[in-house]
């Protein structure tokens, strides 16, 4: 049997279903104008067109998180691949080598690391004060003991490893959450 067909909105979802004739008219209940089915369909391009403008900004925010992280990992080979005593303490002179390569990323405002973290910032992504906070409290340990070198001890490598291995976990918990 022949009949006029519907599209029935039920759910967020739009189903067409058979129309049947009764004795007062067509049966109408869930149906959708065709005016109701236009203005739906433009709100649903409104919706992708503004989910397709967040995405280019979401993408190079995960770039900055995926530089972010990758330069953390080779902050801890540097501070890993330091010259060691005959204790397993990491030597000054070695640690200080490697912390010349860290510094300028850490101390230029125009560096990439501070670019990266200040476009991350100004787009409002969750934790990134954290990670601004690690880098400045790693920032102020190297100066210290490149001022003093009496404030040296075995424990300062492995200080930095751990807030750099918390700025790893937090950029890569970030990727997980909203850009995987």
């Amino acid at each position: 049997m022949s009949g006029t067909v519907a599209v029935e909105l039920s759910s967020n979802s739009l189903h067409t279903r058979q129309l049947r004739t009764t004795g007062n008219g067509l049966e109408t209940s869930y149906a959708l104008s065709m005016k109701m089915l236009c203005t739906n369909k433009q709100h649903l391009q409104k919706t992708v067109t503004r989910l397709e403008k967040m995405h280019s900004p979401m993408k190079k925010q995960r770039d900055d998180l995926l530089f972010l992280v990758s330069t953390m990992e080779e902050w801890i080979k540097i501070l890993h691949d330091s010259e060691r005593g005959h204790s397993g303490v990491p030597v000054l002179r070695s640690v200080k080598e490697g912390c010349a390569d860290i510094t300028p990323s850490l101390n230029s405002n125009n560096s990439d690391l501070n670019q990266t973290v200040q476009r991350l910032s100004k787009a409002s992504v969750p934790r990134i004060a954290h990670v601004q906070k690690c880098l400045k409290d790693l920032k102020k340990e190297i100066r210290d003991v490149f001022d003093n070198e009496n404030t040296y001890n075995g424990k300062f490598v492995e200080d930095m490893r751990e807030k750099m291995g918390n700025i790893i976990g937090i950029a890569n918990a970030l990727l997980a959450l909203y850009y995987s």
